[in-house]
């Protein structure tokens, strides 16, 4: 079933489409809210908000992008009002360490920053506001172009890419110093 009908039955009331939405999405949702709340029980919590939200909210849905992206920025949304409630930040934990070393620190940073291990990059990482950190978790490792990341954050297709370079230069400059004084 494509998103068109899913969306449609579910906007009528559908149990059996919300459950086929949540057998293609709960996963990512999942994993996005995790590396933005870095607490497994939590993010179940919001997984379970996210879809108790979504035959409410689908009836706002417009869909001018795709349903997974919709799900991505109710998911964004209640990960950044959790951190805003909790006042606290979280670190991103990093599956990929590879793929965001050399994404946030240039071509060849595996060679130029051999020393960079999960624990200094996430020190980098947590410099970063949530809402940026997941921005570049979402482009480096979920591999979202910049106009799906414009539209979970509901931001210009500029502001994201100027958002991403500026957390790009923030991390690689703190773990170079780091490395520098090491």
């Amino acid at each position: 079933m494509n998103d068109t009908i899913i969306l449609k039955r579910i906007k009528e009331g559908s149990r059996e489409a919300l459950g086929l939405l949540w057998q293609a999405c709960s996963t990512n949702v999942l994993n996005l809210a995790f590396k933005m709340l870095k607490d497994r029980d939590q993010a179940e919590d919001i997984l379970m908000d996210v879809f108790v939200q979504v035959p409410t909210d689908i009836q706002k849905f417009r869909g001018d992008c795709a349903l997974g992206t919709w799900l991505y920025r109710l998911t964004v949304n209640a990960c950044l009002m959790k951190l805003r409630a909790d006042r606290r930040h979280s670190e991103l934990e990093e599956k990929n360490l590879d793929v965001i070393v050399e994404t946030a620190l240039g071509e060849g940073a595996n060679e130029t920053f051999p020393d960079c291990d999960t624990e200094l990059l996430e020190l980098g990482l947590a410099q970063l506001p949530a809402e940026t950190r997941s921005m570049l978790w979402l482009k480096d490792a979920e591999g979202l172009d910049v106009k799906d990341l414009a539209d979970i954050y509901r931001m210009p297709d500029g502001t994201i890419k100027a958002r991403l370079s500026r957390a790009r230069h923030l991390v690689k400059t703190f773990i170079t110093e780091k490395l520098n004084h090491a």
